[in-house]
């Protein structure tokens, strides 16, 4: 019988190649955001001010460069929010020693480490979600409901990818 942490090792062993197909979704956004704010801005000035505004094209041109530079743009909010870069999951025993740092070794440590692995990457696909909502205002598709929650999703997306640092973050809060 499998336990949990041949579970948690066995998700943890798949991230690397389910991060690099993420990594290549986000790419093919981009690059289809791209072309499409290409051809609203091309048929914009074709067509004059009556085809709308040049808002929604040039926006939707941002999310795509977004997608584009996922990486870049993540560890770019990593360094606004946080004033450093993404730490390494085995880092958060370090960023939070009261309330983890008494785990000396075993299965725990090892578990804590895989389920903070997991965390950060859905953070990566939070980061995407709210990118693709930010674009759906953009378009006029969910109106202005979709802005909050794009958002949210990035800037939680963001905490979720600097988790250890978060969390290191709480427990100074909270612990003084």
């Amino acid at each position: 019988m499998v336990d949990l942490l041949q579970i948690i090792e066995n998700v943890v062993g798949m991230l690397p190649s389910l991060r690099t197909l993420f990594m290549l979704v986000s790419m093919l956004m981009g690059v289809l955001f791209v072309i499409l704010s290409l051809q609203g801005l091309s048929r914009r000035n074709d067509m004059g001010r009556g085809a709308g505004s040049w808002a929604a094209p040039i926006t939707t041109f941002g999310i795509g460069v977004s997608f584009l530079a996922l990486p870049g743009l993540i560890d770019t909010l990593t360094r606004t929010f946080f004033a450093q870069g993404t730490p390494d999951a085995s880092r958060i025993f370090e960023y939070a020693p009261t309330t983890l740092g008494l785990l000396e070794g075993g299965p725990g440590r090892a578990m804590i480490q895989g389920i903070v692995s997991i965390v950060m990457f859905v953070g990566v696909i939070a980061v995407m979600r709210g990118l693709y909502l930010l674009n759906q205002t953009a378009q006029g598709g969910g109106g202005p409901k979709t802005f909050g929650p794009g958002l949210t999703f990035v800037i939680a997306g963001v905490m979720a990818v600097n988790f250890p640092l978060f969390v290191g973050m709480m427990e100074r809060l909270v612990s003084g």
